[in-house]
């Protein structure tokens, strides 16, 4: 009796890899059309028939990744959808497909879980962008897999990808200190995310270090998630912005009170984002290096999937680098002045 083909050998004739023969088979991207067209007459040749449902079945897989995003992040130009879009092209090198879930502030409040894990239609989700802690455990009871992406969470002790913050907001500040402000306060509401906090907290070391008063962070929202006016009356000539749409804000505001950066004031911000963003002013910025952390989150989450003895890698932090652009100057020579601390 002849031996049953596999995909395994359709592979070995082309000597190229079993997912390589899946996507060809199944029409998915990452395959040229010319090796695609070979694949399939070989398969043919051979009797080979492929159908992916019984092969998911017989695995208890449905070969497709939920990606979770809280609708409160979401916008026009979200930051998230470069994020998303990057999940999809890294999922398109494997056989998973990726399935979009917005979750609505209401079913968040709600502990409302996903209508894929309802429906079981998922192998795991990347959550992207932090969700409430009681939604949080939701899926941590369900059991179902997951990663979360930048940000990261204590509740059950998975996996979790996130840009270095700490370390960024640390080099930001210190060139402005380089500079010579001595006077700098941080924007953004700590209480809201980690990446927020972490900021913050790279904020002072740097100031600790060189031996600069610091106070509370200067909130950038209110208790309902509204972006009201900023306190900027504290005398400061440097922010360091939650991010660079934070950066854009302070600037208008700014300019409303007659100031302009970087002659007036100097600021920072984070994820890099165009002038259009920024009041037509370029923002020195961290650079998030998304690619990295989408490929990360992707590659963390199948392991999870496809191997039931995976041990959970923690937290994993990805550096970002410095765009140094036009928004920092030294302080005029009438701004205020700071002693040691």
């Amino acid at each position: 009796m002849k031996s049953r083909i596999k995909m395994s050998d359709i592979a070995r004739d082309f000597k190229v890899s079993t997912v390589t023969v899946s996507k060809a088979l199944a029409g998915k991207d990452g395959v040229s059309e010319a090796l695609r067209g070979d694949i399939r007459k070989k398969a043919l040749e051979l009797g080979y028939v492929y159908n992916s449902l019984p092969r998911g079945m017989l695995l208890g897989r449905h070969y497709n990744i939920g990606i979770l995003i809280a609708g409160k992040y979401l916008g026009a130009s979200s930051f998230y959808w470069i994020f998303y879009q990057n999940l999809l092209s890294e999922l398109k090198k494997t056989p998973y497909l990726g399935i979009l879930e917005v979750i609505s502030l209401e079913d968040e409040a709600n502990r409302e879980p996903p209508a894929s894990l309802r429906a079981n239609k998922v192998d795991g989700f990347i959550v992207l962008g932090q969700l409430a802690a009681p939604y949080l455990a939701t899926l941590a009871d369900s059991g179902v897999n997951r990663v979360f992406l930048d940000f990261y969470s204590e509740i059950d002790g998975g996996d979790c990808v996130a840009s270095n913050n700490f370390l960024g907001a640390y080099n930001l500040t210190k060139l402005l200190i380089e500079a010579g402000h001595q006077r700098i306060a941080f924007i953004g509401s700590i209480a809201a995310t980690t990446s927020i906090l972490d900021r913050y907290m790279g904020f002072c070391k740097v100031m600790v270090e060189a031996n600069l008063p610091y106070g509370k962070a200067i909130e950038d929202r209110d208790a309902s998630g509204l972006y009201p006016e900023i306190d900027l009356s504290g005398g400061h000539t440097a922010y360091v912005c939650n991010n660079d749409r934070l950066a854009g804000r302070v600037i208008n505001q700014l300019r409303r009170e007659g100031k302009e950066v970087p002659r007036d004031v100097s600021l920072v911000g984070f994820d890099n984002e165009g002038a259009d963003v920024t009041g037509g002013i370029g923002v020195t910025s961290l650079e998030i290096n998304i690619p990295a952390m989408c490929s990360l989150a992707v590659d963390l989450l199948i392991q999870r999937v496809e191997n039931k003895g995976y041990t959970p890698r923690g937290q994993s932090f990805i550096d970002g680098k410095v765009i140094v652009k036009e928004s920092i100057a030294a302080p005029g020579p009438g701004a205020p002045r700071s002693g040691p601390r």
